[in-house]
């Protein structure tokens, strides 16, 4: 006990600086959060922007594999229709911290998240720390205080939110560690350890710490110091080979994930650089003096997220003493004229585009800009604190540029009135700035308490700065995530317990488009940054709003629904699916269930996001219902696999045709000849105007405001002479913000469009009803394009079900990567469709025999096939896996090698000195 006493003395005796690196960062978050209410301190949460509508989502996810799933680690049909998961994997989940998740159930995923953040910046402290102590003779409240400004610099507040960045931040300083031990030593081996290590955690950061660490290197080199008795050609030939170790230990430390990152760049192929365009614009964001705004305190506000200025605060002491940096003569004028050339690179590369899509991997960044900045922050921090510590006060003419410098500067961000800075924050940072000049003016006087004032003076400004920054986010309600995620549970189990089998589930409702993560069931919407290419553009040729990363399953159709196995959908109460299921309506006979009185007394405040309006579901039959919800199953949904008539493989998807599409490939599913239609045109019988002028005549018409203050609408009547479902197409330049649709009187609800003609389901089951559609206009002109009215033949489309049902599909063992069964092929059948995306990694064998895959649709897996009952098997691995993991084996061999090699020669140099 006492030698324990005596380790715990010793250890705070001699690091408590790094324990305040940690700790006060901390505790500044802590108390933010307590002021905000953030959960569990309030009922507010950071589940705002991205973290809310994606990471929540996929860190449930990491969740489920681990408990309840490896399998998907590989693959995961919750993507989607189906996808690789390592990529998603690499982008937003390998973090070594992530661990904290398996520690808190999932309905305290919000909590995890909060405490995810607090321990990330604070090891971003930490690590910053010890770099000062291990490499720069840091020490005291003056590591502490840099440490701080590195821990709660603007970047890392703004951007706390894409926590999966953070470790990038974490991991720098290390690196930077194994960088300086390489040059002194002459060994590698951390360099190429944090190195991989940082790869792991997130390789879209580390790719940006890459191309930092590229000039960071030959900075400290020019930096590195010999003995004078030196030759020129000694220092030449250590300097050589400091360069070749150091390019050789990247290569090893790429090559130690290569197990990941290989199959994540064939991943990216697929996905995220398949949008990357090498056009080059040589053109400014903005005005270089307009980056001085940010060097404000608070300098944020939620405009700053999609396009905003560089996030590079980092506080008075570290930006002071980085500009003093390039006067202080105990660094070699080579090291300072190199760091110099450096810091204006960095500052073009902020603003000249073509040098700003290189930093962000030949992709301009959709919100977020300026990623890599915090590199640029790093190195200001790092070189403010070495300037720091050999400063020994300033000099008359120092401070009379300083004062004014900071006069002008102040002057030119109030002129230009930014929407983010108030007069006041030019005053405290104005404040903050004289105060740390004053105190380096008499640092030349070694009073023992002005580091301290340093460090205290560091906090409140790096604290104020957070607390600013982060009161002008905006939070989401913890009690209303809860209760979706609750409501959301309870149905899916609901399904879970009444179905075992492979079907896939929608809603008319979303929280976010990655609902199926944080419940774990099949789905088709999907929103993600490594999302395959090939899927948004399938889907939005089928007529469902898409964009690049995502898909948003509400336009969907009978048809759709049944061949991409949709066989339950869960909606919002809505009369304008129950009224009209008349005799059939099972709603009335179903009990009031204990899920119904419990979400009662969860949040009777509580609305869900409706998405869609989708009378269709009268086609379905319900058999579930909660306070909230009403669970509809499909009838007419196709399993996952079924025979196919082959000439599905010769459809080509049309351009802005989505009906036709649909037609095409069910007609081509079954066999049917071209003359068969499914999808019938019809007409509008009246069409109202309401103060509008039309412009022009037949189908590409455009509406336009007689009186531009009062109200206008154009409405578009028929009367359904059958019980079928009729269906709307729409152009997608019709946007939220230009018009409100109404149904029958009632808002029409639509995910705002965005690129491809959608398809819209206006009514069902409602022969003779006087159907409505209404266009209030919200600006002065509208114009309509690709607008159609479509029957569907209910008789055609239910005799096509039949026949592909009839395939007897028996599954005997399914995971994400392994699909086992026996089916029957009818006589008239060669094919086995799958609504599976394809992928290399999929491979089939059909009676044990292997059976090269096939592609329909530019999208879907298929398989050759004769009629007849056969066993059928489906297994994925992920291309390139296994040789990823055998050349990261390979490498670790060699770096184990080359380390013992470079102990032996560092030890031999030793000797002949």
């Amino acid at each position: 006990m006492i030698i324990l006493q005596l380790s715990i003395k010793n250890f705070l005796q001699y690091q408590w600086p790094l324990l305040l690196a940690f700790f006060v960062p901390c505790i500044i978050l802590s108390v933010i959060y307590i002021v905000q209410g953030v959960y569990p301190f309030g009922n507010s949460s950071l589940m705002t922007v991205d973290l809310g509508q994606q990471y929540v989502d996929f860190f449930s996810y990491y969740r489920q594999t681990f408990y309840e799933d490896p399998s998907s680690f590989f693959y995961s049909f919750s993507k989607s229709i189906g996808g690789d998961m390592v990529g998603l994997w690499a982008y937003y989940l390998t973090s070594p911290f992530n661990f904290i998740f398996l520690i808190f159930p999932q309905n305290q995923i919000s909590l995890a998240i909060t405490c995810l953040t607090i321990l990330k910046i604070s090891l971003t402290g930490l690590s910053f720390g010890w770099l000062l102590k291990k490499s720069f003779n840091g020490h005291g409240f003056i590591l502490a205080a840099f440490s701080i400004s590195y821990a709660l610099m603007g970047y890392t507040i703004v951007n706390q939110l894409n926590i999966m960045w953070l470790d990038g931040l974490i991991f720098l300083p290390l690196i930077a560690y194994g960088i300086e031990v390489l040059l002194s030593e002459k060994k590698g081996l951390l360099y190429s350890l944090f190195l991989a290590l940082a790869l792991f955690s997130n390789y879209y950061i580390a790719y940006m710490i890459c191309l930092f660490l590229i000039g960071y290197f030959f900075f400290r080199l020019l930096g590195m110091s010999y003995d004078s008795n030196l030759s020129l050609m000694k220092k030449i030939k250590l300097n050589l080979s400091s360069v070749l170790l150091f390019f050789w230990h990247s290569l090893l430390g790429a090559g130690l994930s290569a197990f990941l990152l290989l199959p994540t760049f064939f991943s990216l192929l697929e996905s995220k650089a398949s949008y990357t365009k090498l056009l080059f614009d040589w053109e400014t964001s903005f005005p270089f003096h307009e980056m001085l705004s940010k060097l404000m305190i608070g300098a944020f506000n939620f405009e700053q997220m999609p396009s905003g200025y560089p996030n590079i605060f980092i506080g008075s002491l570290a930006l002071l003493s980085f500009c003093f940096y390039f006067f202080n003569q105990s660094f070699p004028l080579r090291e300072r004229f190199f760091g110099l050339i450096l810091t204006l690179f960095f500052i073009v590369s902020m603003n000249l585009k073509a040098f700003n899509i290189v930093w962000h991997a030949l992709q301009y960044p959709i919100w977020y800009p300026y990623r890599f900045s915090f590199v640029v922050c790093f190195f200001m921090i790092l070189n403010g604190f070495r300037s720091f510590m050999k400063m020994e006060g300033l000099r008359p003419l120092e401070t009379f540029f300083s004062v004014i410098l900071l006069a002008i500067i102040g002057i030119n961000v109030y002129q230009n009135d930014y929407d983010f800075i108030e007069p006041i924050q030019i005053i405290i940072t104005i404040v903050f700035s004289l105060l740390i000049i004053f105190m380096l003016i008499i640092k030349s006087q070694a009073y023992k308490w002005l580091l301290f004032l340093f460090f205290l003076v560091t906090i409140v400004e790096m604290g104020t700065n957070a607390q600013i920054n982060l009161s002008r986010l905006s939070y989401v309600k913890q009690n209303s995530f809860s209760t979706y995620q609750h409501l959301l549970n309870t149905d899916i189990s609901s399904i879970e317990d009444r179905d075992t089998g492979f079907y896939r589930i929608e809603k008319t409702f979303s929280r976010s488009k990655n609902d199926s993560f944080q419940t774990n069931y099949p789905s088709v919407s999907h929103f993600s940054s490594t999302f395959e290419k090939e899927m948004p553009k399938f889907f939005g040729q089928l007529g469902l709003p898409v964009g690049d990363g995502f898909v948003s399953y509400s336009n969907g159709t009978l048809l759709t629904d049944s061949f991409l196995g949709i066989k339950y959908y869960i909606s919002e109460q809505n009369e304008l699916y129950r009224n009209s299921l008349n005799e059939t309506n099972l709603l009335n006979k179903l009990p009031l269930s204990e899920e119904k009185k419990q979400n009662k007394l969860i949040n009777p405040d509580f609305q869900l996001s409706l998405i869609q309006t989708k009378p269709d579901l009268r086609a379905y039959l319900p058999f579930k219902e909660s306070d909230k919800t009403v669970i509809y199953e499909n009838p007419y949904a196709l399993p996952i696999l079924f025979g196919s008539d082959r000439n599905i493989l010769t459809v080509e998807p049309p351009n802005n045709r989505p009906i036709q599409f649909q037609e095409t490939i069910m007609r081509s599913l079954a066999g049917l000849p071209n003359k068969t239609s499914l999808f019938i045109p019809a007409d509008f019988d009246t069409i109202v105007y309401q103060n509008i002028a039309v412009t022009q005549s037949f189908k590409n018409q455009s509406y336009v405001k007689q009186i531009f203050n009062e109200e206008a609408s154009v409405t578009f009547q028929f009367k359904p002479k059958t019980n079928d479902s009729y269906y709307l197409t729409l152009d997608p330049n019709i946007k939220e913000e230009d018009v409100t649709f109404y149904l029958n009187g009632i808002p029409y609800t639509q995910y705002p469009t965005y690129r491809d003609v959608l398809v819209l389901n206006l009514a069902h089951l409602n022969k003779d009803d006087t159907i409505t559609f209404k266009i209030a206009l919200k600006k002065s002109r509208l114009s309509l394009n690709n607008f159609d009215l479509y029957r569907l033949d209910q008789d055609i489309f239910s005799s096509i079900i039949k026949k592909l049902q009839k395939n007897n599909l028996t599954i005997k063992n399914q995971s994400n990567t392994l699909i086992q069964g026996t089916i029957t092929i009818q006589p008239d059948q060669e094919l086995l469709f799958t609504s599976i995306p394809y992928s290399k990694g999929w491979s089939a064998s059909i009676d044990g025999v292997p059976v090269e895959t096939k592609k329909a649709l530019n999208s879907l897996l298929v398989v050759p096939i004769k009629p007849g009952i056969h066993s059928v098997s489906l297994k994925y691995q992920p291309p390139w896996l296994k040789e990823g993991v055998i050349l990261t084996f390979i490498v670790a061999g060699i770096l184990a090698i080359s380390h013992l090699l470079e102990i032996k020669i560092n030890n031999k140099c030793d000797c002949n000195d």
